[in-house]
């Protein structure tokens, strides 16, 4: 009897430990490139330059290791991953699309970048190798 008692409440307390612990889980979506593209830190060096913003901010790009930013006013540091050997995406959907062999940079949805400066009219902006 004390036996068929011991294994009723063990099977009720084990039943009970999933539902407890799903209420601890939490699901979390990282964004993710879409288009992957495998640069060469030599194939970088030319877009690693300082950039005058047709609205007088200024944007930088960076490489460290192998990994690529973009600074803003010496701002914040923006991850930027390429997906091809001319344009990068952020984590936040910005595009940078390098022309004139990286004379020029045309950046997509500007807005979205820390420190971002936005001028009204399209959310396209030139910039131009200082």
């Amino acid at each position: 009897m004390k036996t068929i008692l011991l294994s009723v409440v063990a099977a009720l307390t084990l039943t009970a430990l999933p539902a407890v612990h799903a209420d601890d889980s939490v699901d979390v979506k990282a964004p993710r490139v879409t288009k992957r593209y495998l640069m060469d830190q030599s194939e970088f060096r030319q877009y690693a330059n300082r950039y005058q913003l047709q609205n007088g901010q200024q944007l930088s790009f960076k490489q460290v290791m192998t990994m690529r930013y973009a600074i803003l006013d010496d701002g914040q540091y923006v991850r930027i991953y390429p997906t091809s050997a001319k344009t990068f995406v952020s984590d936040d959907g910005v595009r940078f699309e390098f022309r004139d062999e990286g004379e020029t940079v045309a950046i997509t949805d500007f807005a979205k970048l820390p420190m971002a400066k936005v001028v009204a009219g399209s959310p396209l902006m030139m910039a131009a190798r200082r």
